[in-house]
């Protein structure tokens, strides 16, 4: 399973399963629907393995190191020798989206998928999470630019929003769809 292919799993499943927004831009007429997403990638070298105990020391690229043992749900662990390259990917996104009052039920989900290499190929492995959780909107204060929303366990909170012209285009009794998603790819490619 190769980095392309660990990516590609990455953001396929978040762009299938969420992406990350928060109240800012919506077009005209229309219920506040953003997303904001970010990918952080990380390199790092592997500087000394232990096959026997599974110790792996890895150095970033600002020469830090770090030692920590490989768990057994590393698969091909004896694939990989010194100066092998890690890669990590992470990504997390949140999607806010403002719905009809009857257009979803209060409530919360999550869900998760996981891959990783095949035997006989290098370590590689991804994994993404995603927790949605519908609000309802009890409460909208524009001179003060919040909105009051209730979760499911029946607990209210206040929230400033980032636009203020969003207040606009909802109203007390709308549902909120927040889709908050992360994922983490990692493969290590030979030198």
């Amino acid at each position: 399973m190769n980095k392309q292919l660990l990516t590609a799993i990455l953001l396929g499943g978040a762009v299938a399963m969420a992406g990350y927004t928060i109240w800012g831009q919506a077009a005209p007429k229309e219920k506040p629907h953003i997303k904001e997403e970010s990918l952080v990638t990380m390199e790092a070298t592997v500087t000394a393995i232990n096959q026997k105990t599974r110790e792996v020391t890895l150095q970033n690229e600002a020469g830090e190191s770090v030692t920590f043992i490989a768990g057994d749900q590393v698969r091909n662990l004896a694939q990989v020798k010194v100066g092998d390259k890690l890669s990590v990917d992470y990504m997390e996104a949140v999607e806010i989206e403002v719905l009809g009052p009857k257009e979803a039920e209060v409530g919360a989900a999550d869900a998760a998928a996981v891959g990783r290499a095949e035997p006989g190929e290098k370590p590689a492995g991804a994994a993404i999470r995603e927790t949605t959780v519908v609000l309802v909107i009890e409460a909208i204060d524009k001179e003060m630019q919040t909105v009051t929303l209730k979760g499911p366990a029946g607990i209210s909170k206040t929230v400033k929003v980032r636009n203020p012209d969003n207040l606009n285009k909802a109203a007390v009794g709308d549902k909120v769809r927040v889709t908050y998603t992360e994922g983490l790819a990692v493969s290590v490619t030979e030198k």
